[in-house]
């Protein structure tokens, strides 16, 4: 049975954002195009996975089999998170570093919803 969350809404808008934003602007250098490119069809993917049961299950099989796994998905998002925020401030908030940053954003939901996942999974025991 495929399952709609709120995550696969939320990948699918990221994909349609950076679309857009690649299709809209043809003045951007190819590297930065492509980028946006390569991450808006990694979140169609995760759009698409993210309806199959097998998703959730092996991220809680994942989840009971590792002590670790409880802190390395609040450690990867905040990582990227201050990564995103540390370049876009290096290269003084240029149009260039936000959208680098916001290409970025695929992982940052992954990582989210793996957290939500083991919410659910701490709640219903």
């Amino acid at each position: 049975m495929k399952r709609f969350t709120l995550f696969t809404f939320l990948y699918l808008a990221l994909g349609l954002c950076l679309t857009a934003i690649a299709l809209g602007y043809p003045n951007l250098p190819s590297s930065l195009q492509t980028s946006l490119f390569v991450s808006a069809g990694a979140s169609y993917i995760a759009c698409l996975l993210s309806t199959f049961p097998f998703w959730r299950e092996t991220t809680i099989r994942l989840y009971h089999g590792r002590n670790s796994a409880v802190i390395l998905p609040w450690l990867g998002l905040g990582v990227n998170v201050v990564l995103m925020i540390w370049n876009s401030q290096s290269q003084n908030w240029t149009m260039e570093a936000i959208l680098q940053a916001f290409s970025r954003l695929i992982v940052v939901l992954l990582f989210a919803e793996i957290i939500v996942i083991t919410w659910q999974v701490n709640s219903e025991h």
